[in-house]
């Protein structure tokens, strides 16, 4: 019997291209996979595409600002969707981030998958083979167990917790990119809700836009802080339980990895950490 991989995507920028590139990732011969979308506002409304060419219009050239013009020259259609082999469902777009994982669980997981991937649908892939690598433990994996401490372990590192990169100052793993083992995924589920909406204060249900203050040409990441408080109940709950000893990330690095940039506000260019994702972006690949 194949094991079974689900990769749910959380639905707000619906750029085509990282849909596109989520389907075309190769998986291996004794995987199967489904894949989810969690809709928190319908990809065919004006203001989805329209509030990104607002803001690319005024973006230079550049590598990471190239990707954000790929991502953005199309959105995808509830049609595209279906045709890529997407389960669309609408839900309420009260929370974002993991609360949107958290109502994917609600809806469809009963213990069936032996992974699940959750990413927000603003990262872009860099190449093919990120689900054959991860499934195959062909990637290069490390601990922050310790704040400031990276420690590389042996591929075949039985983790139940996987995330894109390592960020300064914290253990908290970002949450825009995050796979999840049956066993933890059992575990939490019944603390899940509690984890996902505790402490939060910004309730956005039925809003449509994408909160767009610029400072020059950066975007204010501030108004949704308020949606970080998940992850870090998220660790906390991986400390208490003992998964944070099996929680790897991907990369040594800030948001680049071999396989992937995550994205940040529904961009992979910043004016802030333009410089910081270029360098861990030449960790990985010859950028002259």
């Amino acid at each position: 019997m194949k094991k079974r991989l689900a990769v749910v995507l959380g639905g707000w920028h619906y750029p085509y291209a990282y849909y596109e590139q989520v389907v075309n990732q190769k998986i291996p011969s004794d995987w199967e996979c489904d894949y989810f979308v969690v809709s928190h506002r319908d990809p065919e409304l004006p203001v989805v595409f329209e509030e990104k060419q607002n803001i690319l219009k005024t973006r230079s050239d550049g590598i990471l600002q190239s990707f954000d013009k790929d991502m953005y020259k199309k959105v995808v259609t509830k049609k595209d969707l279906l045709d890529m082999g997407y389960v669309y469902n609408e839900e309420q777009s009260s929370i974002g981030d993991l609360y949107q994982l958290n109502q994917w669980i609600q809806r469809h997981y009963d213990g069936q998958y032996d992974k699940v991937l959750f990413s927000h649908d603003d990262n872009y892939m860099l190449n093919d083979s990120l689900f054959s690598d991860i499934l195959e433990c062909k990637v290069d994996l490390f601990l922050n167990v310790e704040l400031n401490k990276i420690t590389q372990v042996d591929n075949s590192f039985d983790w139940k917790h996987l995330s894109s990169g390592v960020l300064e100052n914290t253990t908290t793993p970002r949450t825009s990119f995050t796979f999840l083992d049956k066993e933890l995924l059992d575990d939490i589920v019944p603390e899940f809700e509690e984890i996902t909406t505790k402490n939060v204060d910004l309730d956005r249900t039925g809003e449509t836009d994408t909160i767009y203050t610029l400072s020059d040409k950066q975007v204010d990441k501030h108004p949704l802080g308020s949606w970080n408080w998940p992850s870090r109940h998220f660790a906390n709950w991986m400390f208490k339980t003992g998964y944070a000893n099996k929680s790897v990330r991907l990369s040594p690095v800030y948001r680049v990895n071999k396989y992937l940039i995550e994205g940040e506000r529904g961009f992979i260019w910043t004016q802030n950490d333009e410089g910081r994702i270029l360098h861990n972006l030449s960790q990985y690949y010859d950028l002259t």
